[in-house]
């Protein structure tokens, strides 16, 4: 099929070469514009630009989909259809109506569930022992069109945000060249979204960077998890005197399975667990403020950290706010 490929994060990526691979006819990808980026904050395309521009595909860089230029420039290519994946723009009906099969959107849960901006890290926040990926009709209502497609997948133990975007987006991609497929040969079955199962993925931001040690272990392990990499949960170590050695953000971790009051919440613990308000977890990867990400083993020998030692998380205070 021709095919307007519309995306800007990496989450599209496999599908972008799936569909390539498969033999489509990629009339052009449009995606954001290039943005500052890194300490040097230089202009940095997307990662879908980038990967666009090596192999030669044609592509559109907007801010605005919706002019009426851009409009009539994409018109004049004749799309079949629409495939959208992490574009970041909203997507206005005169749009869809360019290509003779409309918009096919690839969603990074099971929708109804977590309609929205963030929903990999909202499922682990949530404690979900399953997620998945959907393929659904672009329409008017974000993430709220026919579900053509789903995969379901379990959510591993010590899972992070980051590692499950990158898993879900491999798993995304021949989801869409089957629904594609069937799409083309008319076959396609879709399924109107259960109204009463919807829930949200708001758009995660830096004030979350925090957490409750006081919790179950269970849900301290779903907080750090869900919020790594991106904005991470941030701690200070503390010595028993409560002296603060360093400042880490806490990335991966697994529940441990342990009595009750083990410890007060937060405390560093025999094989250098860490108490929670019920059982404990174990921080498998962490990064001390300016230095490399590394196992709290690693962190024990260079700080010097033993039982006694505690980990103390707190909401982060907006700029400016002494």
């Amino acid at each position: 099929m021709k095919i307007l490929f519309l995306g800007s994060g990496a989450f599209g990526l496999p599908t972008l070469k799936t569909l390539i691979q498969a033999g489509h006819d990629l009339a052009m990808v449009v995606t954001q514009p290039d943005k500052p980026a890194g300490r040097g904050r230089h202009s940095t395309p997307t990662p879908i630009a980038a990967y666009a521009a090596e192999i030669g595909l044609p592509v559109l860089k907007t801010a605005n989909l919706n002019g009426p230029e851009v409009i009539a420039g994409l018109q004049a290519l004749t799309p079949e259809i629409l495939v959208v994946i992490a574009f970041g723009q909203k997507i206005a009906d005169n749009v869809l109506r360019l290509a003779s099969h409309g918009g096919i959107n690839l969603h990074a849960s099971l929708l109804p569930a977590f309609r929205g901006a963030a929903p990999i890290q909202r499922a682990i926040l949530s404690g979900d022992h399953t997620t998945g990926v959907s393929v659904i009709r672009v329409t008017n209502i974000m993430d709220g069109g026919e579900i053509l497609g789903q995969i379901p997948t379990p959510i591993g133990d010590s899972e992070t945000a980051g590692e499950l975007h990158d898993r879900l987006a491999e798993l995304g991609a021949p989801l869409m060249q089957q629904v594609i497929e069937q799409v083309e040969s008319e076959s396609v079955r879709a399924a109107i979204q259960d109204s009463t199962r919807i829930s949200q993925a708001p758009k995660l931001s830096k004030d979350l960077a925090h957490v409750d040690f006081s919790q179950s272990a269970r849900l301290v392990s779903c907080r750090i998890r869900g919020l790594s990499p991106w904005p991470g949960c941030l701690a200070d170590l503390l010595t028993p005197s409560g002296d603060i050695r360093a400042k880490v953000t806490l990335l991966k971790c697994r529940e441990v399975p342990m009595a009750d009051h083990c410890g007060e919440p937060g405390d560093v613990l025999p094989e250098l667990h860490i108490a929670c308000g019920t059982g404990a977890i174990e921080i498998l990867t962490l990064q001390p403020i300016g230095k490399r990400a590394m196992n709290m083993r690693s962190l024990a020998n260079g700080y010097g950290v033993k039982p006694g030692w505690r980990l103390l998380s707190h909401p982060q205070q907006p700029e400016g706010v002494a």
